[in-house]
């Protein structure tokens, strides 16, 4: 009998830490985040001798990237209308090209470097059970099939009413991909290694990391949501807004080449993975804006109710007011400050993406998707309409969680000295205290009684049992020690 995890799949694999930085460096582009779109980046760079380096908090893999259902296709639930909706056809049919793209650049690569990440063939299934989304269905097979995608229409199967079909995408181990990239990018990778902050120095950006400063005359945030920069800082929580998933995997007798999302309410995401001659359904079930969730144990109940799940876990992301992802220079002004993140639930092709458009850039090379993910573009009117519900939903959620966890009886808000602090008893009668705000924006935390970290409701940022930052925006550790005399940052 196998005992339910409460993590993710993919942190099953082992993951040996790199070299940390002690002492000061030098380079020409610092890359910050090591993630599927960090290790992209770097891949890219170094392939055409640029001087990069990588840094990363923790160990490369272990994020947001580890937290996905890792799908490379380019059949992304209701995208392209989003995108037609709040853009325009010939936007959502760049989109679609380099999203084709990135899936082959993401198999490529694979094959290129021998990586052994269980990859394998899939067809991917867009489907609908509910009669009232039949034309939505119908809108995007029109719209794949004028693009030139060879897309079949099925009608009364199994599984579905309703759905459309396209060949050519794939599954994979997110993790075992990253760690096979780090291993062969692992002299440029520093792990532990946490960028504290980036001041301007004339053409230079001086990078102060475990006390020590890497000189770079560029830098790329691959962060799941960036920090350090104040134009992002500001526009971010207004262009853009946090959304949960709650995930789990169950081990099956057979493997089928499939992955399949719906378009209704709520989103059923799943697919298969097949690993050691073992089988996996990896099932995703309803997606939350962040402000709005209740109560997240309940959410994780709504999960374990699709079925006997050996591993759950919950996963964030970031979703753009206009549906496309944020890549590219964050100003204009600023020439050595890029950024990637904003990938609509779309990680996998995005980041790949990602890391042909940053070295593109960084090259001065001609790349037909440059200008589609420019950060800085422009507002139009349906992106202002886009605009006024992420505005409030981060109002929204700051007024929310300063309420804390009201309904967990083994947590409780209180002070001790000068300081705010979370107290969280576990099963063994152990007390888990950690300062009660975020040093983002100082929104209060809510703690996850499932994969017991403390989590804020405002942009994503997520704390371990003690207090260890695990993942952004924020860039600070919520620990507390009785006597501490630091000031909450």
């Amino acid at each position: 009998m196998m005992f339910m995890k409460n993590k993710s799949i993919w942190l099953d694999v082992k993951n040996k830490a790199l070299k940390r930085v002690t002492k000061d460096l030098e380079c020409d582009t610092l890359i910050v985040g090591g993630g599927i779109t960090g290790l992209s980046t770097l891949y890219q760079l170094r392939k055409e001798n640029v001087d990069a380096l990588l840094v990363e908090r923790n160990k490369c893999g272990e994020g947001v990237t580890a937290r996905s259902t890792a799908k490379i296709t380019y059949l992304q639930e209701k995208i392209y209308r989003n995108i037609r909706r709040f853009g325009s056809i010939d936007k959502a049919k760049t989109y679609l090209e380099s999203q084709i793209a990135a899936v082959r650049e993401l198999k490529k690569i694979i094959e290129k470097e021998s990586i052994l990440c269980d990859l394998k063939s899939s067809s991917s299934i867009l489907f609908t059970n509910e009669e009232k989304n039949k034309e939505m269905l119908i809108e995007e097979y029109n719209f794949l099939k004028d693009a030139g995608v060879k897309v079949e229409w099925e009608e009364n199967q199994q599984d579905f009413k309703y759905a459309i079909k396209v060949g050519n995408t794939y599954m994979f181990h997110p993790v075992k991909y990253v760690l096979g990239l780090k291993n062969i990018l692992k002299d440029y990778i520093y792990e532990n290694s946490k960028v504290e902050r980036i001041i301007r120095d004339n053409s230079l950006y001086n990078c102060y990391v475990n006390g020590k400063v890497i000189k770079a005359k560029r830098v790329v945030i691959a962060t799941h949501y960036p920090y350090f920069i104040l134009p992002l800082f500001i526009f971010m929580p207004l262009k853009s807004h946090p959304e949960t998933s709650y995930v789990g995997a169950k081990k099956i007798n057979s493997f089928k080449n499939i992955n399949a999302i719906n378009i209704d309410t709520p989103t059923i995401s799943y697919r298969y993975h097949q690993s050691d001659d073992k089988n996996y359904l990896i099932y995703l079930f309803n997606s939350y804006l962040t402000p709005d969730i209740k109560s997240i144990k309940n959410n994780f109940e709504d999960l374990k109710k699709k079925n006997d799940f050996d591993y759950i876990w919950s996963n964030k992301d970031i979703i753009t007011n206009d549906y496309l992802p944020l890549i590219g220079r964050i100003d204009e002004d600023e020439d050595g400050l890029l950024v990637a993140c904003g990938y609509n639930t779309w990680g996998m092709t995005n980041a790949t993406l990602a890391g042909m458009i940053l070295c593109d850039i960084i090259l001065k090379k001609h790349n037909k998707y440059i200008q589609l993910f420019k950060p800085d573009r422009l507002l139009n009117w349906n992106k202002v309409v886009r605009f006024f519900p992420d505005a409030y939903g981060s109002i929204k959620a700051i007024v929310k969680s300063g309420k804390g966890n009201v309904n967990n009886q083994n947590v409780i808000y209180t002070t001790i000295g000068d300081k705010n602090v979370a107290v969280y008893r576990d099963e063994k009668g152990m007390d888990h205290i950690v300062l009660n705000r975020c040093p983002h924006m100082k929104c209060g935390l809510v703690f996850n009684e499932v994969e017991k970290t403390w989590d804020c409701l405002c942009h994503g940022s997520r704390y371990d049992i003690d207090g260890k930052c695990i993942e952004g925006p924020s860039n600070y550790d919520i620990t507390f020690e009785v006597g501490d005399t630091r000031e909450e940052k």
